[in-house]
């Protein structure tokens, strides 16, 4: 937990030494941007929803700076997810997401992090149910080459398991 705080104060601080041009976005820019970037996001909500190990990809950036760290405290880099992502969409019959909160930071004209809170329930092919609630993430957008894409996310959250075969 302390080093999710140290880590988010950091990414802060350092966002936060941008030139003045980007921190003088009018408020009718940041509501431009805060709906471009929520657009992505549960676009690509909705590819995970369908499975879609191909689709998930494409919101983000394929980049050796990229990161993920996951709930489980495990660090994957853009490669390393691709690989986990087509194994957990092709052990999975059912994914289903519940967005119950969700904040948008918008920290420059090319940079947003966002703070989403829900409910993620899977149904495996073995039957097993997992579900996350509540499940955390912490997200950061980046504007590459006119789209939005996902540099750096976070999660937290505890897995419940319920076996198939019981209630």
């Amino acid at each position: 937990m302390k080093a999710n705080i140290f880590v988010a104060v950091l990414l802060l601080f350092s966002f936060g030494c941008t030139s003045q041009e980007n921190q003088q976005l009018s408020p009718q820019q940041i509501d431009q941007i805060k709906s471009e970037v929520k657009a992505v996001g549960d676009r690509l909500m909705t590819s995970f929803e369908r499975l879609d190990a191909e689709g998930g990809p494409q919101f983000y950036a394929d980049s050796a700076d990229w990161a993920m760290i996951n709930a489980d405290g495990s660090r994957y880099d853009y490669q390393v997810t691709k690989k986990a992502w087509s194994e957990f969409f092709n052990s999975a019959t059912a994914w289903k997401w519940t967005t119950i909160r969700q904040d948008f930071f918008v920290v420059s004209k090319d940079i947003v992090i966002c703070s989403w809170d829900g409910k993620d329930e899977t149904v495996l092919k073995s039957g097993d149910k997992i579900t996350y609630d509540p499940h955390a993430y912490t997200i950061i957008f980046k504007k590459i080459s006119g789209q939005w894409k996902v540099i750096y996310q976070q999660d937290s959250g505890i897995a419940l398991t319920q076996k198939a075969g019981r209630k």
